[in-house]
């Protein structure tokens, strides 16, 4: 017996879900920390960046480009997808830091990075819809129907 929606692609599979779920673990803590100082004034905005590339240590060249203010953090080495946390940085810093990372990996034979950039302006989401908003974009830049492989977003 088949479903109703059956010729329809659900957007969070298997692999979605259990990547949102390991985007959880590693970022509750950070995020709540990151809120915290926005609230206290001593923290005006910041960047949650997941990312995703095919490049044999991609993780050493992730932790070789970042600032010593950016949070990094491992979400799946497997698939070779890392989340950044950059302090003090708008969406467009996190998408001019992404566009600078892929042209240095395009130059090392890399063809592709995905990324999600969410900037966080505000406190006004819980950090359990910020995390579904950075996975829901990350999981958009996946879409083989689509040709954007990073995207960005602010949150006011």
């Amino acid at each position: 017996m088949s479903r109703k929606n059956d010729n329809r692609k659900l957007e969070y599979d298997e692999h979605a879900m259990k990547l949102g779920i390991r985007l959880y673990k590693e970022g509750e803590i950070p995020l709540e920390l990151l809120y915290h100082l926005m609230k206290n004034q001593r923290l005006k905005s910041f960047s949650a960046i997941m990312l995703q590339s095919g490049m044999e240590g991609f993780d050493t060249f992730l932790q070789t480009h970042k600032r010593s203010t950016d949070l990094f953090h491992v979400i799946d080495r497997e698939e070779n997808i890392y989340a950044l946390l950059c302090q003090e940085t708008q969406v467009d810093g996190g998408f001019y830091f992404i566009k600078r990372l892929a042209k240095l990996a395009e130059d090392q034979g890399e063809k592709e990075i995905r990324a999600a950039i969410i900037g966080v302006e505000s406190t006004n989401y819980s950090v359990k819809d910020l995390i579904f908003i950075i996975l829901d974009t990350f999981v958009r830049t996946g879409n083989p129907e689509s040709s954007e492989k990073i995207i960005f977003r602010t949150i006011r």
